[in-house]
């Protein structure tokens, strides 16, 4: 069961979110607002009344909500939005790309995916910018994640009538193979590839380092991966040497753990392959920074929370749906009362609020 397996749902989640959401707004010109030079507070995106600005850990407002979105801040950037298009701005609030993309993701290794074109008609297309705004690859693409660290980005190109997967790299240089299927992004410096229905891996040159011998494998993450071959269940290491059995197909290694299900519910892994805790939750996500998501059943319905490595719940699980921590924070909301919080790591509330629904 490879990370693709496991999170479907919560890419589709923020895929839609980043891409469709939209308000009618003014985009805040760089010289409204801008901050000191010396200004290194963390910046937290809240929503008030349909707009979006920035908070600090403590609830002090630092920028005003004017923005139609605005993302988390990373590597110094974040995603904003006029209610139209999407740029982005920097750390000072000054704007450095204006709203002329209609989708894009946060930065990742010094670089961004922004698309043109129209999601609903069929024909976006997807390239990259630097933290300049400059567009290193022009949007040409079906589809493209963020760079790895090896300067690869997995994207779709459509070939005749077909969509292939391929990588291109800083310079706009892609990368299609002829004899091989490239099956998912590169993690921990190895790309799952299948051959003739067996998977295998590449290095960031394009090379097979492990040939495709397993039935089933999933993503390396702390340099271990899931393998499957003559129905026997394995943890590998980069080489492609077994390292233990495992009773049950898991996730990608994060904080030590990696999720597996059972039975229909979702626990943890450790690196050794044995269960660290006990498959008792409806969901589950990675661990990190030493905590992970989790939803529990109650009643006919599910609420998320957090629980620690111990599998000790950390923030009660009361919440509608949770993101992922940024900053040592998140963001959680409840449907009832259409109110989402902005949590710390401790589950204390630092903001809160109505969120709009479109």
């Amino acid at each position: 069961m490879g990370k693709n397996t496991l999170y479907v749902r919560l890419f589709c989640l923020v895929l839609i979110t980043a891409l469709l959401m939209c308000s009618c707004s003014t985009i805040q010109e760089t010289g409204d607002n801008v901050l000191p030079e010396n200004y290194e507070g963390i910046l937290l995106p809240f929503e008030s009344d349909g707009k979006w600005g920035y908070i600090s850990p403590e609830g002090n407002v630092v920028i005003e909500p004017v923005y139609a979105y605005a993302g988390y801040f990373s590597e110094g950037m974040a995603i904003i939005s006029d209610g139209r298009l999407y740029g982005y701005i920097n750390e000072r609030n000054q704007t450095v790309v204006p709203p002329k993309y209609s989708g894009g993701g946060e930065f990742r290794n010094g670089y961004a995916p922004v698309s043109t074109g129209d999601f609903d008609s069929d024909n976006m297309q997807w390239g990259f910018i630097d933290k300049s705004g400059r567009e290193i690859i022009r949007p040409r693409f079906l589809y493209a994640e963020n760079f790895s660290p090896e300067g690869r980005a997995l994207v779709w190109i459509k070939q005749e009538d077909e969509v292939v997967r391929g990588f291109v790299n800083t310079k706009g240089e892609v990368f299609i193979p002829d004899d091989f299927e490239i099956c998912s992004g590169f993690s921990d410096g190895l790309a799952l590839i299948r051959q003739n229905g067996l998977y295998g891996y590449i290095d960031a040159g394009y090379s097979v380092v492990i040939p495709p011998r397993f039935q089933s494998a999933g993503d390396f993450g702390e340099g271990r991966a899931y393998a499957e071959t003559d129905g026997e269940k394995y943890i590998i290491d980069k080489s492609g040497n077994i390292i233990s059995k495992v009773e049950y197909p898991f996730g990608t290694f994060s904080d030590g753990f990696a999720v597996f299900s059972s039975d229909g519910l979702y626990g943890y892994v450790g690196v050794d392959g044995n269960v660290a805790i006990k498959p008792r939750f409806a969901w589950a996500r990675d661990f990190s920074n030493g905590l992970a998501a989790v939803q529990v059943m109650d009643g006919n319905s599910s609420k998320w929370g957090f629980i620690d490595t111990s599998g000790r719940m950390v923030i009660d699980a009361v919440y509608d749906e949770v993101e992922d921590f940024i900053h040592d924070y998140v963001r959680a909301y409840k449907y009832d009362d259409v109110q989402y919080y902005i949590l710390d790591k401790n589950g204390r509330v630092i903001h809160s609020g109505k969120y709009r629904i479109e």
